[in-house]
């Protein structure tokens, strides 16, 4: 509120019209402060304080900001402004601030929590001046450090821009992949768009209406799009259930093009189903083979015996020689678990390997040996309560499946012998075939 009364008005109104005057503009308000201006030149600030009933009210009393009580005739008055008290403490605060970097910045750091945006700025800039490379002033004017310099955010842009930069939905990417990124862009919205609807349609397909569970079986098997492997996989390729991954394993199949191959190659090891596993690889057109080779050959160095196993049988199947170095490393792998183990009585190696004898339980050494207890911590049967401990253990597989894959793939046979198998790849071979170094 700005309400101002200059000489003409105050000359020509009467004595009670200026009372009534003073109880509507100079009422009290606790979060607000008055700034007087007088005929004279001078400005007050305090709060006038509510006037009385007294008609014939000619002055009004004032609190300064300073703690003194003034009288002033209202008759001297020219405008009154009124405006939040934060202002006023604040012009207090800078009229006897001492010109120095610690009293500006405690100033802005006030000038923050009041949420005086303007007068903040003011003194972040005065730091600055002081200090050239206050940090907390800079980030505080929102500049930017880049090449070794505090920018204004004007001259940072104009920067970017001179580097061959463009601003892109709030971020800067380089002129010559802007169109790139907008299809990136779109195709991730559409990505989105396929989310809502696969997410439907799997719920109608499962559900216990039979004419919709009718349409979304049909429209789930319709899809084509690439962009919807993403949802395909979210919903349907992580379901707990067997059929529905079936169901994702034939839609994703028939996409053409790269994207499926992914999923399927993932799915091709990974799947607890056989039949699931192997349906996953028919499904991999041909022409990708080379891109879920390399994927499989990425499994064979899994912590998790059971997948390294899995990932032969896979590459087998492809029958691709390059895979011999992959595989060759794979024949023999060495896998870690952590047993639960009286604290006395048992017995390991200093690698933590299960020496003959080690005293473990025959079912346990036997289960550790032959992968049944894969990734997971064995705690033996014990008896009678005793102490125990977590022992790490161990175990070197000869990984079968890996060694079908290298005589099938090489027809040749070396059995387990890493070397041996070395020795023909590196050497023996590359006098016919150029091969890449297994090292």
């Amino acid at each position: 509120m700005d309400i101002r009364t200059d000489d003409r008005t105050a000359a020509g109104v009467t004595r009670s019209a200026l009372y009534a005057l003073c109880i509507a503009l100079f009422s009290f308000h606790a979060a607000c402060a008055d700034i007087v201006y007088l005929k004279t030149g001078g400005v007050m600030r305090g709060l006038i304080k509510t006037a009385d009933d007294s008609a014939d009210k000619t002055s009004v009393t004032m609190n300064l900001l300073s703690g003194a009580e003034v009288e002033l005739t209202v008759e001297h008055i020219s405008s009154r402004q009124l405006r939040p008290l934060k202002f006023e403490e604040y012009e207090v605060r800078a009229e006897s601030l001492p010109d120095t970097l610690k009293a500006h910045w405690e100033l802005a750091e006030w000038c923050r929590e009041q949420k005086l945006d303007e007068q903040r700025e003011i003194h972040l800039e005065i730091v600055l001046v002081i200090d050239p490379k206050h940090r907390q002033a800079h980030y505080g004017l929102r500049h930017t450090f880049y090449r070794e310099q505090w920018m204004t955010r004007e001259e940072y842009d104009q920067t970017r821009i001179a580097d061959g930069f463009v601003k892109y939905k709030g971020k800067w990417v380089r002129a010559d992949k802007l169109e790139s990124v907008k299809s990136d862009d779109a195709a991730t919205k559409a990505e989105r768009e396929w989310y809502a609807k696969v997410r439907i349609w799997l719920n109608w397909a499962t559900g216990n209406h039979p004419e919709r569970a009718a349409d979304g079986l049909n429209n789930l098997r319709e899809i084509s799009d690439p962009k919807a492997v993403s949802a395909l996989v979210q919903f349907l390729g992580k379901s707990q259930r067997a059929d529905v991954r079936r169901l994702f394993i034939e839609i994703t199949g028939k996409i053409e093009g790269p994207v499926p191959v992914v999923p399927l190659a993932t799915l091709s090891v990974r799947e607890d189903v056989r039949e699931l596993r192997e349906l996953a690889l028919t499904m991999i057109d041909e022409t990708h083979y080379d891109q879920a080779r390399q994927l499989v050959i990425d499994e064979l160095r899994d912590r998790n015996n059971i997948l390294v196993r899995r990932a032969g049988t896979v590459l087998a199947k492809i029958g691709d020689e390059t895979s011999a170095p992959a595989l060759i490393r794979a024949l023999v792998t060495t896998h870690s678990y952590k047993v639960r183990v009286p604290v006395q009585g048992y017995s390991f190696g200093v690698d933590g390997s299960i020496p003959s004898g080690s005293g473990l339980p025959p079912e346990i050494e036997i289960g550790l040996r032959t992968g049944v207890y894969d990734s997971v911590q064995v705690v033996p049967l014990l008896g009678a309560a005793r102490a125990t401990k977590l022992i790490p253990v161990a175990i070197n597989r000869e990984n079968a499946e890996v060694l079908m894959a290298l005589r099938q793939i090489t027809e040749n046979n070396f059995g387990f012998d890493e070397k041996a198998w070395q020795r023909w790849w590196n050497v023996d071979r590359s006098q016919t075939t150029l091969a890449p170094d297994l090292d």
